[in-house]
């Protein structure tokens, strides 16, 4: 999978950006049953180690499309990873960074 392509990612109001996984990750890995997301507070590189994903067609580690520190992560899909499989950026993003 191009990780340059695995995320979208969205400028919010509040300045901060929101990433999530995208159409093509969706179709790429299949069904998702587990994410590992890191928490509140670690800062991410663009290119460093992001998530690990369990999903129907793959086992990976993705890295991180994005600059900054986590601050806020969206725990419902991380308990529910279906919500994952959603179109909706409402449903579907991971982090956001500031």
């Amino acid at each position: 999978m191009d990780e340059q392509q695995a995320f979208w990612v969205e400028k919010l109001a509040n300045g901060h950006q929101r990433v999530g996984i995208s159409d093509q990750a969706r179709d790429d890995l299949g069904a998702i049953s587990f994410i590992d997301v890191p928490a509140i507070g670690v800062t991410l590189k663009s290119g460093g180690k992001f998530i690990s994903v369990e999903a129907e067609k793959a086992v990976t580690d993705l890295d991180s499309p994005v600059n900054g520190q986590i601050v806020a992560s969206n725990q419902t899909a991380i308990d529910d990873p279906s919500k994952l499989s959603s179109t909706s950026h409402d449903d579907n993003w991971i982090v956001e960074v500031n």
